[in-house]
């Protein structure tokens, strides 16, 4: 019986290979369609599109591996969506950086190469019927070698044509295995599918080995010592399987432990040590795998831009997001397979439950380790995203607090450029950031040396997370605007600094974003003669002062 979802299924698997195969083809080079230059970007962005069908394919199929208690199968088709998400992503670096990545380019043909040959054999049931039939007559040969006597039925095509049919989790093509009378009366029946053909495990290599470039001889002795032994271990699999669960071995779980355990751990040993022969006569396959693997580890080249997150957001934040996706089909399911008055030992309704809300919380963490793009504008800029506590001068100082909620952006920017002279972390309470008793709060305290002298730059922390996470270090040159730090959820940045010329542009009260001009001052070289002298004496003395409570270790418990 196919489901509601069999059609959708069918559009992601077919969309995610065609855009695949085009998005290959299109980031080999610009391309020229219709007079019109397309470059390598549009590619990419198929790519992304691609990967994120594919995903979303194989989620659909978790339904189907819980009804056939595979739970391994199930397992991996859950984490479809974030690990070809994660693929997506890093092909939105490739568009941003401008930068190839061939290890994907790779990955990307192996997957059409691999999963063109699989969904083609799998929809046309005539063709997966002769090699399951295949595949089960040689695995039965194997028991009746050793006298245990096996036979196979007929092929049973299920309903729908034979030419092609979508997918449909019921309506698998099998064969039927009979036993003599040394099957346990208790033994469930055993039927071979598509599945224990191990096609997807052959099309695996043979994708890889198609698709990287090396001499036709070593890739042709790579085949040799992969797919053929593939093979032959997979009917021995199948034998083992087939005579543990007529013989009833462990009881009711027998199928379980041989088929979903015994059975996944034997192949994933033997793909293991089947992948170091292949690495042996290709070696660039194995710089291929290693360049998916080291994804994590990829850098921005010099001067690119920056992915819209900071860079001090905690790992759990993704491992939150990737659990709540991994879980959300299972819970998907949970309607359907209730419907179906079948066991599958999950508390799914409270699985899909769980999967939303960590979803939704990834999702309220991702928005709050945003790290957008701003513009510098000029004068001194705002550090922070906020509402302005404070904005006033008084007897030569000049004093700005801005206050950050939840929904701001928490990423501080430099206000000047300058040099870093010192950073003092000071420990303190944890009050809310808005209210008095903030200011007592643990801070972390930063010393600039700008154009209009010495600036005192205050990152206070809030009462939830309590950390200031710093990105520069003393001594270091810093521009205006770069990213200096960020502070976990609720907190201030302060301003401080004594300067003449300077005319403040914003109020109390007034919404600001990291950048945005806070006050305009007039540069040394601007300023009249009078006022040279009286501002030239002020920035000395400040400097003086700041390094001097640099070398003696003066903690400074004013207000700031």
């Amino acid at each position: 019986m196919a489901t509601d979802l069999s059609l959708l299924a069918e559009v992601f698997v077919i969309s995610s290979l065609f855009l695949l195969c085009s998005g290959y083809f299109l980031t080999s080079r610009d391309q020229i369609f219709l007079g019109k230059r397309l470059s390598t970007s549009i590619g990419h962005k198929f790519n992304i599109i691609g990967w994120l069908c594919l995903g979303f394919f194989w989620w659909l199929q978790v339904e189907h591996y819980i009804l056939i208690r595979d739970p391994v199968n199930a397992l991996f088709c859950a984490a479809a969506v974030p690990l070809f998400g994660y693929f997506a992503y890093h092909e939105y670096l490739t568009i941003i950086w401008e930068e190839k990545y061939e290890s994907l380019r790779w990955l990307s043909a192996m997957t059409v190469v691999a999963g063109g040959i699989y969904f083609f054999v799998e929809r046309v049931p005539l063709l997966s019927g002769w090699f399951i039939h295949l595949i089960a007559e040689q695995s039965i040969w194997i028991l009746n070698t050793l006298d245990i006597g096996t036979s196979l039925g007929s092929i049973d095509y299920g309903e729908g044509s034979r030419w092609y049919r979508p997918t449909s989790e019921h309506e698998e093509v099998r064969v039927p295995v009979e036993a003599g009378a040394w099957r346990h009366s208790l033994s469930p029946g055993v039927s071979i599918v598509l599945a224990c053909t191990a096609l997807q495990s052959m099309i695996i290599f043979v994708g890889g080995v198609v698709c990287t470039k090396a001499p036709l001889d070593r890739r042709f002795y790579a085949f040799l010592v992969t797919v053929p032994p593939i093979y032959i271990l997979n009917l021995i699999r199948n034998a083992g399987v087939i005579w543990l669960t007529y013989e009833h071995v462990w009881g009711d779980d027998t199928f379980f432990w041989a088929h979903a355990v015994l059975g996944k751990v034997g192949s994933l040993i033997a793909l293991i040590f089947l992948a170091i022969a292949v690495f042996h006569f290709l070696p660039e396959m194995q710089e291929s795998i290693l360049g998916v693997i080291d994804l994590p580890l990829r850098k921005a080249p010099p001067n690119a831009p920056r992915p819209p997150f900071a860079e001090a957001m905690p790992p759990v934040v993704i491992y939150i997001l990737i659990a709540g996706l991994t879980l959300f089909p299972y819970g998907l399911s949970a309607n359907s397979i209730e419907s179906q008055s079948f066991d599958s030992g999950l508390p799914l309704h409270e699985i899909y439950f769980l999967s939303l809300f960590l979803i939704f919380l990834s999702i309220l963490l991702l928005l709050f380790y945003r790290d957008p793009y701003r513009e510098i504008q000029e004068g001194i800029v705002s550090p922070a995203d906020g509402l302005v506590q404070k904005a006033y001068k008084e007897k030569g100082r000049v004093f700005f607090s801005i206050f950050m909620n939840l929904h701001n952006v928490h990423v501080n920017r430099s206000p000047l450029s300058g040099k870093i002279i010192s950073q003092k972390h000071r420990a303190g309470s944890y009050s809310p950031a808005f209210s008095k008793d903030s200011d007592k709060n643990e801070k972390l305290v930063t010393k600039l040396e700008t154009d209009i002298g010495i600036v005192k730059l205050t990152q206070i922390a809030g009462f939830l997370v309590r950390r200031i996470v710093s990105y520069v270090k003393p001594d270091s040159e810093i521009l205006k605007g770069e990213r200096i730090g960020i502070i976990h959820f609720g907190s201030r940045v302060d301003l401080k600094f004594e300067a003449a010329g300077i005319d403040i542009k914003v109020k109390k009260g007034d919404k600001v974003f990291a950048g945005q001009t806070l006050a305009i001052f007039t540069p040394m070289s601007s300023l009249s003669v009078a006022e040279k002298i009286i501002e030239g004496p002020k920035r000395l003395f400040s400097k003086l002062q700041s390094t001097t409570e640099e070398v003696i270790g003066f903690v400074d418990k004013e207000n700031i």
